[in-house]
Protein backbone atom coordinates (compact mmCIF):
# COMPACT_ATOMS: atom_id res chain seq x y z
CA UNK A 1 0.00 0.00 0.00
CA UNK A 2 0.96 3.66 -0.93
CA UNK A 3 -0.44 6.60 0.59
CA UNK A 4 -1.52 9.53 -1.51
CA UNK A 5 -2.87 13.07 -0.34
CA UNK A 6 -5.10 14.79 -2.06
CA UNK A 7 -6.17 18.75 -1.45
CA UNK A 8 -9.66 19.43 -2.93
CA UNK A 9 -11.71 22.59 -3.16
CA UNK A 10 -15.25 21.14 -2.90
CA UNK A 11 -17.22 23.31 -0.40
CA UNK A 12 -17.63 23.51 3.01
CA UNK A 13 -18.61 20.15 3.87
CA UNK A 14 -15.46 18.41 1.51
CA UNK A 15 -12.93 20.76 1.15
CA UNK A 16 -9.61 19.90 2.46
CA UNK A 17 -7.01 17.25 2.20
CA UNK A 18 -7.97 13.54 1.98
CA UNK A 19 -5.89 10.65 2.74
CA UNK A 20 -5.66 7.35 0.52
CA UNK A 21 -4.04 4.50 0.11
CA UNK A 22 -3.32 2.88 -3.24
CA UNK A 23 -3.14 -0.87 -3.39
CA UNK A 24 0.04 -1.54 -5.49
CA UNK A 25 -0.84 -5.02 -6.78
CA UNK A 26 -4.12 -4.13 -8.64
CA UNK A 27 -4.59 0.07 -8.31
CA UNK A 28 -7.30 0.08 -6.29
CA UNK A 29 -8.00 3.64 -4.07
CA UNK A 30 -8.72 3.42 -0.92
CA UNK A 31 -10.00 5.97 1.00
CA UNK A 32 -8.41 6.11 4.65
CA UNK A 33 -8.54 10.24 6.38
CA UNK A 34 -10.13 13.52 6.06
CA UNK A 35 -8.72 16.27 7.33
CA UNK A 36 -11.21 19.51 6.61
CA UNK A 37 -9.84 23.09 6.00
CA UNK A 38 -11.54 25.87 5.55
CA UNK A 39 -9.28 27.18 2.67
CA UNK A 40 -9.24 25.68 -0.78
CA UNK A 41 -5.65 23.92 -0.96
CA UNK A 42 -4.39 24.81 -4.68
CA UNK A 43 -0.70 23.18 -4.25
CA UNK A 44 1.06 20.20 -2.25
CA UNK A 45 4.70 19.20 -2.18
CA UNK A 46 6.65 16.98 0.46
CA UNK A 47 10.78 17.14 2.12
CA UNK A 48 11.07 13.83 3.91
CA UNK A 49 8.22 13.44 6.53
CA UNK A 50 6.84 16.93 6.54
CA UNK A 51 4.15 18.03 3.73
CA UNK A 52 3.35 21.68 2.74
CA UNK A 53 0.09 22.69 1.37
CA UNK A 54 -0.50 25.99 -0.53
CA UNK A 55 -3.83 27.48 0.49
CA UNK A 56 -5.97 29.77 -1.72
CA UNK A 57 -7.10 32.61 -0.09
CA UNK A 58 -11.43 32.15 -0.33
CA UNK A 59 -12.13 35.06 2.54
CA UNK A 60 -9.46 38.52 1.74
CA UNK A 61 -8.36 37.79 5.56
CA UNK A 62 -4.30 38.65 5.94
CA UNK A 63 -4.13 35.51 8.20
CA UNK A 64 -5.22 33.06 5.42
CA UNK A 65 -3.68 31.55 2.42
CA UNK A 66 -0.03 31.04 2.17
CA UNK A 67 2.72 27.83 2.64
CA UNK A 68 1.17 25.44 5.61
CA UNK A 69 3.84 22.56 7.41
CA UNK A 70 2.17 19.48 7.83
CA UNK A 71 4.13 16.53 9.64
CA UNK A 72 3.14 12.98 8.36
CA UNK A 73 3.61 9.62 8.99
CA UNK A 74 1.05 7.57 6.64
CA UNK A 75 -2.51 8.62 8.28
CA UNK A 76 -1.20 10.78 10.38
CA UNK A 77 -1.04 14.31 9.67
CA UNK A 78 -0.33 17.61 12.15
CA UNK A 79 0.16 21.16 11.50
CA UNK A 80 3.82 22.22 12.56
CA UNK A 81 3.42 25.43 11.31
CA UNK A 82 2.58 27.80 8.64
CA UNK A 83 3.77 31.27 6.98
CA UNK A 84 1.38 33.85 5.91
CA UNK A 85 2.75 36.40 4.13
CA UNK A 86 -0.80 38.71 4.54
CA UNK A 87 -2.39 36.75 3.05
CA UNK A 88 -0.63 36.01 -0.48
CA UNK A 89 -1.74 33.22 -2.20
CA UNK A 90 0.96 31.14 -3.37
CA UNK A 91 0.71 28.14 -6.55
CA UNK A 92 3.63 26.00 -6.11
CA UNK A 93 6.33 25.30 -3.44
CA UNK A 94 9.89 23.94 -2.75
CA UNK A 95 11.87 23.34 -0.03
CA UNK A 96 15.81 22.63 0.05
CA UNK A 97 17.44 19.44 0.74
CA UNK A 98 18.18 20.81 4.32
CA UNK A 99 14.94 21.85 5.29
CA UNK A 100 16.57 25.28 5.36
CA UNK A 101 14.26 27.63 3.43
CA UNK A 102 11.55 27.12 1.55
CA UNK A 103 10.46 29.02 -2.06
CA UNK A 104 7.19 29.65 -3.28
CA UNK A 105 5.45 31.78 -6.23
CA UNK A 106 2.33 34.30 -6.26
CA UNK A 107 0.34 33.80 -9.52
CA UNK A 108 -1.88 36.71 -8.53
CA UNK A 109 0.99 38.99 -7.30
CA UNK A 110 3.60 38.17 -10.11
CA UNK A 111 6.05 37.18 -6.76
CA UNK A 112 8.75 34.42 -6.03
CA UNK A 113 9.11 34.65 -2.64
CA UNK A 114 11.91 32.62 0.08
CA UNK A 115 10.43 31.57 3.51
CA UNK A 116 13.01 30.50 5.87
CA UNK A 117 13.12 27.57 8.16
CA UNK A 118 14.15 27.81 11.92
CA UNK A 119 14.31 24.62 13.84
CA UNK A 120 12.67 22.30 10.69
CA UNK A 121 9.62 24.83 10.85
CA UNK A 122 8.75 27.55 8.83
CA UNK A 123 8.71 30.98 10.40
CA UNK A 124 8.30 33.93 7.69
CA UNK A 125 8.51 35.15 3.91
CA UNK A 126 12.17 37.08 4.24
CA UNK A 127 12.66 37.80 0.12
CA UNK A 128 9.95 38.58 -2.39
CA UNK A 129 11.22 39.10 -6.08
CA UNK A 130 8.68 41.02 -7.84
CA UNK A 131 8.32 39.36 -11.61
CA UNK A 132 7.41 42.23 -14.88
CA UNK A 133 6.59 41.41 -18.10
CA UNK A 134 3.56 40.27 -20.75
CA UNK A 135 3.08 38.67 -23.62
CA UNK A 136 0.58 38.22 -26.44
CA UNK A 137 -2.03 36.49 -24.72
CA UNK A 138 -4.53 39.92 -23.84
CA UNK A 139 -6.58 37.65 -21.18
CA UNK A 140 -3.60 35.13 -19.75
CA UNK A 141 -0.74 37.14 -20.12
CA UNK A 142 -1.35 41.16 -19.64
CA UNK A 143 1.35 40.93 -16.51
CA UNK A 144 3.38 38.38 -14.86
CA UNK A 145 2.72 35.20 -13.75
CA UNK A 146 5.20 32.98 -12.00
CA UNK A 147 3.24 29.74 -11.62
CA UNK A 148 5.41 26.63 -10.79
CA UNK A 149 8.92 26.49 -8.90
CA UNK A 150 11.61 23.89 -8.35
CA UNK A 151 15.49 23.09 -8.39
CA UNK A 152 17.46 22.22 -11.49
CA UNK A 153 18.63 18.64 -11.45
CA UNK A 154 22.64 19.39 -10.38
CA UNK A 155 20.86 21.45 -7.21
CA UNK A 156 22.67 24.72 -8.68
CA UNK A 157 19.72 26.98 -9.86
CA UNK A 158 16.46 27.57 -8.49
CA UNK A 159 14.20 27.45 -11.90
CA UNK A 160 10.53 29.07 -12.24
CA UNK A 161 8.14 28.86 -15.10
CA UNK A 162 6.73 32.06 -15.67
CA UNK A 163 2.85 31.41 -17.83
CA UNK A 164 2.99 35.76 -18.39
CA UNK A 165 5.63 36.37 -19.37
CA UNK A 166 6.65 33.16 -21.89
CA UNK A 167 10.19 32.88 -19.74
CA UNK A 168 11.86 30.05 -17.94
CA UNK A 169 13.99 31.97 -15.43
CA UNK A 170 17.32 30.96 -13.64
CA UNK A 171 17.76 31.81 -10.39
CA UNK A 172 21.06 32.05 -8.70
CA UNK A 173 20.94 30.60 -5.05
CA UNK A 174 23.17 32.71 -2.71
CA UNK A 175 23.66 32.80 0.95
CA UNK A 176 20.83 32.40 3.48
CA UNK A 177 18.75 31.05 0.68
CA UNK A 178 18.63 34.69 -0.94
CA UNK A 179 17.72 34.25 -4.72
CA UNK A 180 19.11 36.31 -7.66
CA UNK A 181 18.18 36.17 -11.00
CA UNK A 182 20.20 35.10 -13.49
CA UNK A 183 19.38 36.75 -17.09
CA UNK A 184 22.16 34.45 -19.23
CA UNK A 185 20.63 31.53 -18.51
CA UNK A 186 16.73 32.32 -18.20
CA UNK A 187 15.08 31.97 -21.42
CA UNK A 188 12.14 33.07 -23.25
CA UNK A 189 10.22 30.44 -25.37
CA UNK A 190 7.86 31.02 -28.22
CA UNK A 191 5.11 34.02 -27.70
CA UNK A 192 1.98 32.55 -26.46
CA UNK A 193 2.89 29.62 -25.39
CA UNK A 194 2.36 29.95 -21.44
CA UNK A 195 5.13 27.72 -20.01
CA UNK A 196 3.14 25.61 -16.94
CA UNK A 197 5.58 23.42 -15.60
CA UNK A 198 9.02 21.94 -16.39
CA UNK A 199 10.24 18.71 -15.61
CA UNK A 200 14.18 16.94 -16.29
CA UNK A 201 14.85 13.50 -17.09
CA UNK A 202 16.09 11.05 -14.55
CA UNK A 203 19.75 11.32 -15.80
CA UNK A 204 19.54 14.90 -15.60
CA UNK A 205 19.99 15.49 -19.60
CA UNK A 206 16.96 16.31 -20.94
CA UNK A 207 13.89 19.27 -19.77
CA UNK A 208 10.30 19.10 -20.94
CA UNK A 209 8.41 22.46 -20.38
CA UNK A 210 4.22 21.70 -20.98
CA UNK A 211 2.72 25.07 -22.36
CA UNK A 212 -0.55 25.48 -20.84
CA UNK A 213 -1.82 27.81 -23.33
CA UNK A 214 -0.79 25.81 -26.50
CA UNK A 215 -1.00 22.61 -25.61
CA UNK A 216 2.46 21.63 -26.45
CA UNK A 217 5.77 20.08 -24.68
CA UNK A 218 8.91 21.57 -25.24
CA UNK A 219 12.10 19.50 -25.07
CA UNK A 220 15.31 20.66 -24.39
CA UNK A 221 19.20 19.47 -23.70
CA UNK A 222 19.79 20.67 -20.04
CA UNK A 223 23.87 21.46 -19.21
CA UNK A 224 25.03 23.25 -16.66
CA UNK A 225 22.16 25.74 -16.69
CA UNK A 226 21.72 25.96 -20.26
CA UNK A 227 18.83 24.75 -22.24
CA UNK A 228 19.19 24.29 -25.72
CA UNK A 229 16.00 23.75 -27.81
CA UNK A 230 15.14 20.32 -29.29
CA UNK A 231 11.77 19.70 -30.31
CA UNK A 232 7.74 20.48 -29.78
CA UNK A 233 4.91 17.95 -30.10
CA UNK A 234 1.31 18.79 -28.91
CA UNK A 235 -0.15 17.04 -25.85
CA UNK A 236 -3.60 15.62 -27.73
CA UNK A 237 -4.90 14.43 -31.20
CA UNK A 238 -5.86 17.85 -32.81
CA UNK A 239 -7.14 15.93 -35.68
CA UNK A 240 -9.83 14.32 -33.46
CA UNK A 241 -10.74 16.95 -31.23
CA UNK A 242 -11.85 20.78 -32.90
CA UNK A 243 -12.35 22.32 -29.10
CA UNK A 244 -10.63 23.84 -26.45
CA UNK A 245 -8.00 22.62 -24.88
CA UNK A 246 -5.07 23.50 -22.38
CA UNK A 247 -2.05 21.84 -20.81
CA UNK A 248 -3.11 20.19 -17.13
CA UNK A 249 0.24 18.47 -16.10
CA UNK A 250 3.13 16.47 -17.25
CA UNK A 251 5.03 13.85 -15.64
CA UNK A 252 8.35 11.39 -16.43
CA UNK A 253 8.03 7.43 -14.98
CA UNK A 254 11.08 6.59 -13.02
CA UNK A 255 13.04 4.90 -15.74
CA UNK A 256 12.62 7.64 -17.93
CA UNK A 257 11.38 5.64 -21.02
CA UNK A 258 7.36 7.38 -20.77
CA UNK A 259 6.31 10.83 -20.32
CA UNK A 260 3.17 11.47 -19.71
CA UNK A 261 0.83 14.93 -20.23
CA UNK A 262 -2.84 15.45 -19.17
CA UNK A 263 -4.85 17.86 -21.29
CA UNK A 264 -8.20 19.76 -19.67
CA UNK A 265 -10.46 20.21 -22.70
CA UNK A 266 -10.00 17.16 -24.32
CA UNK A 267 -9.41 15.11 -20.83
CA UNK A 268 -7.37 12.86 -21.37
CA UNK A 269 -3.81 11.16 -20.95
CA UNK A 270 -1.63 11.29 -23.79
CA UNK A 271 2.22 8.94 -23.13
CA UNK A 272 5.19 9.92 -25.18
CA UNK A 273 7.99 7.05 -25.55
CA UNK A 274 11.04 8.91 -24.82
CA UNK A 275 14.44 8.11 -26.76
CA UNK A 276 16.90 7.80 -24.14
CA UNK A 277 19.64 9.07 -25.99
CA UNK A 278 17.95 12.35 -27.93
CA UNK A 279 15.27 13.23 -25.45
CA UNK A 280 13.04 13.15 -28.20
CA UNK A 281 9.32 12.20 -27.77
CA UNK A 282 7.22 10.28 -29.79
CA UNK A 283 3.19 9.73 -28.92
CA UNK A 284 2.11 6.40 -28.32
CA UNK A 285 -1.32 6.48 -26.93
CA UNK A 286 -4.15 8.54 -25.78
CA UNK A 287 -5.89 7.70 -22.85
CA UNK A 288 -9.35 9.03 -21.89
CA UNK A 289 -9.87 10.39 -18.12
CA UNK A 290 -12.60 12.02 -16.01
CA UNK A 291 -12.67 15.76 -16.67
CA UNK A 292 -10.21 18.56 -16.35
CA UNK A 293 -7.58 16.13 -15.36
CA UNK A 294 -5.39 19.04 -13.43
CA UNK A 295 -2.78 16.98 -11.89
CA UNK A 296 -0.48 13.68 -12.11
CA UNK A 297 1.32 11.53 -9.75
CA UNK A 298 3.22 8.23 -10.79
CA UNK A 299 3.51 5.14 -7.83
CA UNK A 300 5.54 2.84 -8.24
CA UNK A 301 6.54 3.29 -11.60
CA UNK A 302 3.77 1.58 -12.40
CA UNK A 303 0.26 3.22 -11.97
CA UNK A 304 -0.80 7.13 -12.81
CA UNK A 305 -3.13 8.43 -10.66
CA UNK A 306 -4.80 11.61 -11.88
CA UNK A 307 -6.99 14.36 -10.55
CA UNK A 308 -9.72 15.46 -12.42
CA UNK A 309 -11.18 18.62 -11.16
CA UNK A 310 -14.42 18.84 -12.98
CA UNK A 311 -14.92 15.26 -12.99
CA UNK A 312 -14.32 15.48 -8.99
CA UNK A 313 -12.37 11.72 -9.17
CA UNK A 314 -9.10 10.60 -8.96
CA UNK A 315 -8.56 7.29 -11.04
CA UNK A 316 -5.59 5.01 -11.31
CA UNK A 317 -4.10 3.54 -14.49
CA UNK A 318 -1.28 1.10 -15.18
CA UNK A 319 1.32 1.44 -17.41
CA UNK A 320 2.21 -1.74 -19.40
CA UNK A 321 5.49 -2.48 -20.53
CA UNK A 322 6.08 -5.41 -23.43
CA UNK A 323 4.13 -5.97 -26.68
CA UNK A 324 1.40 -3.06 -24.87
CA UNK A 325 4.19 -0.73 -24.35
CA UNK A 326 3.60 3.03 -23.39
CA UNK A 327 -0.45 2.17 -22.62
CA UNK A 328 -2.04 3.03 -19.90
CA UNK A 329 -5.00 0.86 -19.17
CA UNK A 330 -8.21 1.15 -16.66
CA UNK A 331 -7.94 -0.25 -13.55
CA UNK A 332 -11.63 0.58 -12.85
CA UNK A 333 -10.72 1.80 -9.97
CA UNK A 334 -11.50 5.58 -8.65
CA UNK A 335 -13.14 7.39 -5.43
CA UNK A 336 -15.20 10.61 -6.05
CA UNK A 337 -13.90 13.52 -4.45
CA UNK A 338 -15.21 17.20 -4.87
CA UNK A 339 -12.92 19.11 -7.19
CA UNK A 340 -9.29 17.63 -6.55
CA UNK A 341 -6.75 19.77 -8.00
CA UNK A 342 -3.67 18.46 -6.41
CA UNK A 343 -1.97 15.29 -4.65
CA UNK A 344 1.06 13.67 -3.88
CA UNK A 345 2.76 10.13 -2.55
CA UNK A 346 3.30 9.85 1.12
CA UNK A 347 6.03 8.42 3.04
CA UNK A 348 5.26 4.54 2.25
CA UNK A 349 4.15 1.66 4.81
Amino acid sequence: MKPIFVGSYGNDLTRGVYVFHLDIDNGEILKKKFYKSLANPIAISKRERFIYVCYKNNTGRPTDGGLWQYASMDLQFGLVAKSTDHGKTYVDSYVNEDRSYAYAVDYYNSEVVVIAILKQKLVKVVQTIKHTGSSVDPKRQSEAHPCFIDMTPDQKWMVVCDLGTDEIVFYDVGEKGRLYRNDELTIKVKPGSGPKKIIFSPDGNFAYVLNELTSQVFVYRYEDGKLTFIQEVTTYPTDEYVGQNTGGDILINGQGDYLFASNCGHDSVTTFEVDASTGMLKAVDNTDTDEKPVQMIMVVDKYVVVASQKGGTIESFELKRGESKGVLFETHFSYMVGEPVCLIEGRGM
